[in-house]
């Protein structure tokens, strides 16, 4: 606050002058309406020609962690729920150019334990600062609150205007989708939330002479509408015994493919198939896992002719994914239970001419 300003409320307030005329006065001489409120609330009325000034307080270092963690469980928790958001759209809107690289679920679980660790921290934070501002409200006006709301703002205008410019460009070039504009929505969405909620705490603080602790229909909304998306996020992952049997299941895969390979080279070098696992095992420089690595049961290994032979595992599960969320190959893809996979060698003749 102007030393000046704040000097001459004063004196004004001490020879009796009515506030409407101070606030008169300092709007003529061209005092913005926001200084002349500071300035006049900075004083209480006491006895006649006695203005009683204010208590003031400073934010202490522990309060300015508190709004520092405050603030960033609000950056991570919002940018994992996009994430997430972003990734459910693409699972059920699928695009083949674009989905066949890898990391669709693992993304998935990756965001969704962030929204999950960041939200409880966030409105945790949150109450204890709020009750806190409640116990003392004029520490609404505290700088490092101030310039971290406002730092809030600015990104969140930020994300609006880039991802508004990006939704006139695509829609202009023709490139719209509509997993596009579900992903355009939901950057609106959390932006916006953000940027209302918090712009509508400004506005009170300035507006109440009395600030008090609120939260926002929008807020609560938003707070709300995350949750959903969490819930969601932990139904499409699946539940954790199922992600673990999908992991087991992709580790026999691997395996089977390692020993087809063996088997290859095998047949290269010696012109025949190996009668057995056992073996390919004694002849590879590089042995690959001949067992399950759970039941330790050896996988199966059968010759069908002087060309083709046979691999089989059981598997606990029927899917096609893997656990990052790429496509296991069409020709290793299972159901449940014991399944059998017939490959065949190339001979070194064919091959060589």
């Amino acid at each position: 606050m102007n030393a000046e300003l704040q000097q001459f409320v004063r004196d004004a307030l001490a020879r009796g002058m009515a506030r409407e005329q101070v606030r008169a006065v300092l709007r003529d001489a061209r005092w913005r309406p926001e200084e002349i409120d500071a300035a006049l609330g900075a004083w209480a009325d006491g006895e006649p020609g006695l203005p009683v000034p204010r208590r003031r307080v400073s934010i202490s270092a522990r309060e300015a962690f508190q709004h520092l963690v405050l603030f960033a469980t609000l950056y991570i928790f919002t940018f994992d729920v996009g994430t997430l958001l972003f990734v459910l759209i693409e699972m059920r809107f699928r695009d083949v150019a674009i989905d066949a690289r890898a990391g669709g679920l693992e993304a998935l679980r990756w965001s969704t334990a962030g929204a999950v660790t960041a939200l409880p921290i966030f409105l945790w934070m949150h109450r204890t600062v709020e009750r806190a501002l409640a116990r003392e409200p004029e520490k609404r006006g505290s700088g490092v609150r101030r310039w971290l709301t406002y730092l809030t703002l600015f990104v969140a205008a930020l994300v609006l205007i880039g991802n508004f410019t990006t939704l006139v460009s695509s829609a202009l070039g023709g490139e719209l989708s509509v997993r596009f504009v579900l992903k355009s929505l939901v950057v609106f969405a959390i932006a916006g939330t953000a940027f209302g909620h918090y712009l509508g705490g400004l506005r009170r603080d300035e507006a109440e002479a009395e600030p008090r602790a609120r939260v926002s229909w929008l807020g609560r909304a938003g707070v709300a509408a995350a949750a959903i998306a969490i819930v969601a996020g932990l139904f499409a992952g699946g539940a954790p015994q199922r992600v673990r049997a999908r992991q087991l299941d992709t580790r026999r895969i691997d395996d089977l493919r390692d020993i087809e390979r063996d088997v290859d080279l095998f047949f290269d070098s010696r012109r025949a198939l190996p009668r057995s696992l056992d073996a390919l095992q004694r002849a590879s420089t590089q042995a690959p896992s001949l067992r399950d690595p759970v039941t330790g049961e050896p996988y199966g290994y059968a010759i069908v002719d002087s060309l083709t032979f046979r691999l089989s595992a059981r598997f606990d599960t029927a899917d096609t994914l893997r656990p990052g969320g790429e496509a296991i190959p069409l020709a290793w893809r299972h159901g449940a239970g014991r399944q059998a996979f017939t490959r065949s060698v190339t001979k070194p003749s064919i091959a060589a001419h």
